[in-house]
């Protein structure tokens, strides 16, 4: 009993740790305690104590993962599905505009487009945005309406 004790004291120092550098979700921390070597119910117990003294929230990490792809680096569906999906999130309902959303990530990164742009300069604002996660068709009207100069091809 007391070496048990010890194993989930050990698991929620180690969990602990984790959390200070960047939060994670109830499944990635799991993954975590288990490549370490704890068991199911170790790890489901730190899990618990994690969760009932407020280090670890699903709920918080869903919010806070929802601002940083719609406010502080603004991107696509594919991108924010393939994030949650990772980290054994749930994805809720997005709000807003995606191309609005990609529009803005250009305007962040690359500023007022200049007034003749080159070939060059269009493939690479398209590439910016297909990286970021936002589908073809989309990124090339998101391109249109942030420089109603370019043409129909980036």
């Amino acid at each position: 009993m007391q070496e048990r004790s010890e194993r989930l004291a050990q698991a929620i120092a180690q969990s602990l740790r984790w959390l200070r550098i960047r939060d994670l979700s109830t499944h990635e921390l799991a993954q975590r305690l288990a490549a370490k070597g704890y068991s199911d119910s170790e790890t489901r117990d730190a899990i618990e104590w994690l969760r009932a003294e407020g280090y670890l929230s699903d709920e918080r990490l869903t919010q806070r993962l929802i601002e940083r792809y719609t406010e502080e680096q603004p991107s696509g569906r594919l991108r924010i599905e393939q994030e949650f999906a990772r980290r054994g999130l749930h994805l809720p309902t997005m709000e807003g505009d995606e191309e609005s959303r990609a529009v803005r990530a250009l305007q962040e990164r690359f500023g007022e487009p200049p007034m003749a742009p080159t070939p060059r300069e269009a493939a690479r604002w398209f590439r910016f945005l297909l990286q970021r996660g936002f589908e073809p068709e989309l990124a090339q009207n998101a391109l249109r309406r942030w420089n109603p100069r370019l043409n129909d091809e980036p």
